[in-house]
C-alpha cells in the first residue's frame, strides 16, 4: 500500500492524531524556558554539602580529639605531682590526766585540748615511670594515630555513599525522562491503531496489547517516581538542603581512561589498613607495658609540714602556724604476689595483639576484594558503553530507513513510531550504563587516591579528621 493510500484509510483521523502531536510539541516547547530557571546541582556541590553537614565525619573528628586528650592525659605520668594539704581540728582529751604530757613536741601541763591546725605541701615523682609508663604513652600515641586513619576511612565511606546516592538520583531521572517520551510513543500508536480497529483493519487483541504496554509503563513509572522520591529526600537529609525531583541533577562525566590498578599498593596505602596496622602496633607496645609491670617503682618523695595550736581559739593556732619539718626520701615497692592479676592483663594483651593481627588479614581481604572488584566491574561496564555505541548507531539507521520507508509509503506511522521508541530504549539503556561507568570511576578514585587530597582538590573541603 502506497503511502497515499495510507493516508486516505485514515482521512480526518490521521489529521486529528497530527493536530494533537503538534499541540502536544506547541506546549513542550513553551513550557520548556520553565525548566531552564529549574537550580542546577552538580556532583561536587553535593558532595561538599553532605561532608560539611553529615555528622559522620564529625563524630570521628572528636573521637581523634578524644584520642588526642588521652595521650596528653598519659604525658602526666611523666611529671612531679605536688599537692597541698591542710587540717583544722579542736582536739579534746577524754582522758583525765594530772602529769605532764606533750604537745605539738612541747612539754605542756594540765588539759590538752586545743585548737590545731596543720599545713603540709608533699611533691612525688614516680622515676620508675620512664621504664613502665613509657610504652603506656606510645600505646596511647598510636591508638590517636588510628583515629586519625579511622576518621579518613570514614569520610571515604561517606563519599562512596553519597556518590551512589547521587548516581541513583541521576539514573532515576534519566528513566523517568525516557519513560516520558517512550509513553507518548506508545499513546500516539495506541490512536493509530485505535483507528485502525474502527476501520476493522486491526483486530482487538493488538489494540489492547498496546493498552497493556501503556498501562505497564505507567505503573513503572509510578515505581520510578516513588524511586526518585525517596532518592531525594535521603540526599536532602545528608545534604542539609531541601531538594525535589525539579532540580536538575548534572550527569556525571565518565572519562573511561582508568589504568590498571596495583593492587597491593592501594591496599596498603588505604586508610582502614593504616588504621589496622597502627591498632597492631599499639596493641604491641601495650604487651610490653604489661611486661615491666613486676618491675619496682622507684618514687622520690619530698614533703614539707607547718603546724600550730591554741588552747583558746581556732584563730590563734591559725597565727602560730610555724615551720616543723621537711622530709625527703625515696620510696621502692615491688609486688610479690598480686592473685595472678599482672600475669592475666598480660595474657589479655596477648590476645588482643593476635585479635588485632587477623582484624589487619581481614582489612587487607575485604579491601583486595573490594578494589579489584570495582576495577572489574569497571572493565565490564566500559566495554558495555562500547556495545551500547554500536548498538545505538545501527537503531539509528534502522529509524532512518524507517523514515525514508515511510516517506515512500513502504512503512506505516505505526511502524516508523515503534522503530523510534525502540531508539529510545537504546539511549535510555546507554545514558544509564553511562552513569554507572562514571559512578565506577569516582569511586576507584575515591578508593585509591589520598582520601584528605582528593576532599580538598575536588571539592575544596579541609576541614576535618584534624586535631
Amino acid at each position: 500500500m502506497g503511502r497515499a493510500g495510507f493516508v486516505w484509510k485514515f482521512g480526518s483521523g490521521t489529521r486529528l492524531i497530527y493536530f494533537k502531536i503538534s499541540v502536544f510539541t506547541f506546549l513542550t516547547l513553551f513550557f520548556k524556558p520553565c525548566l531552564l530557571f529549574a537550580e542546577t546541582v552538580t556532583y561536587e556541590e553535593v558532595v561538599k554539602l553532605v561532608l560539611e553537614h553529615s555528622p559522620r565525619v564529625k563524630i570521628k573528628f572528636y573521637e581523634i580529639n578524644i584520642a588526642h586528650a588521652v595521650y596528653k592525659q598519659s604525658l602526666s605520668n611523666f611529671y612531679p605531682q605536688i599537692s597541698i594539704g591542710s587540717r583544722v581540728e579542736k582536739f579534746e582529751n577524754l582522758t583525765k590526766t594530772t602529769g605532764f604530757i606533750t604537745a605539738g613536741g612541747q612539754v605542756i601541763g594540765g588539759q590538752p585540748d586545743e585548737w590545731r591546725t596543720a599545713v603540709y605541701l608533699t611533691a612525688e615523682y614516680y622515676i620508675s615511670n620512664w621504664y613502665k609508663r613509657w610504652f603506656d604513652t606510645s600505646y596511647y600515641n598510636l591508638l590517636k594515630e588510628a583515629s586519625f586513619y579511622d576518621c579518613q576511612a570514614e569520610m571515604k565511606r561517606l563519599l562512596e555513599d553519597i556518590t551512589d546516592l547521587y548516581s541513583q538520583v541521576v539514573e532515576a531521572k534519566t528513566k523517568l525522562k525516557y519513560s516520558d517520551l517512550i509513553l507518548g510513543k506508545l499513546k500516539e500508536i495506541y490512536e493509530l491503531k485505535k483507528l485502525s480497529y474502527d476501520k476493522g483493519e486491526l483486530s482487538y487483541e493488538e489494540l489492547l496489547k498496546t493498552s497493556a504496554e501503556i498501562e505497564s509503563a505507567l505503573k513503572e513509572q509510578t515505581n520510578m517516581k516513588r524511586e526518585l522520591n525517596v532518592y531525594i529526600s535521603n540526599l536532602s537529609w545528608l545534604t542539609g538542603k531541601k531538594l525535589s525531583h525539579e532540580h536538575n541533577f548534572v550527569e556525571m562525566p565518565a572519562k573511561g581512561k582508568i589504568s590498571v590498578i596495583q593492587l597491593s599498593d592501594n591496599i596498603k596505602n588505604s586508610p582502614e589498613y593504616k588504621a589496622q596496622i597502627k591498632q597492631v602496633e599499639a596493641f604491641e607496645k601495650r604487651l610490653k607495658a604489661t611486661n615491666v609491670s613486676f618491675f619496682p617503682d622507684i618514687i622520690f618523695y619530698a614533703r614539707y609540714d607547718l603546724y600550730g595550736s591554741s588552747f583558746e581559739s581556732l584563730g590563734n593556732s591559725l597565727e602560730n602556724i610555724r615551720k616543723t619539718a621537711f622530709t625527703t626520701g625515696v620510696f621502692l615497692t615491688m609486688p610479690l604476689f598480686d592473685g595472678g592479676r599482672i600475669k592475666w592483663e598480660k595474657m589479655k594483651a596477648l590476645y588482643e595483639l593476635e585479635r588485632q593481627k587477623e582484624r589487619l588479614r581481614a582489612t587487607e581481604e575485604e579491601k583486595g576484594m573490594e578494589i579489584e572488584n570495582l576495577y572489574l566491574n569497571y572493565k565490564e561496564v566500559q566495554n558495555n558503553v562500547n556495545r551500547y555505541k554500536n548498538l545505538l548507531q545501527h537503531y539509528k539507521k534502522i529509524v532512518q530507513i524507517a523514515k525514508k520507508a515511510y516517506d515512500l509509503g513502504e512503512r506505516s506511522m505505526i511502524e516508523l513510531l515503534e522503530a523510534e521508541k525502540d531508539l529510545l530504549a537504546i539511549e535510555r539503556d546507554m545514558k544509564i550504563t553511562e552513569n554507572t561507568l562514571a559512578t565506577l570511576e569516582k569511586k576507584i578514585e575515591i578508593e585509591t587516591e589520598e582520601v584528605l587530597e582528593y576532599a580538598r582538590k575536588y571539592f575544596g573541603y579541609d576541614g576535618a579528621c584534624k586535631y
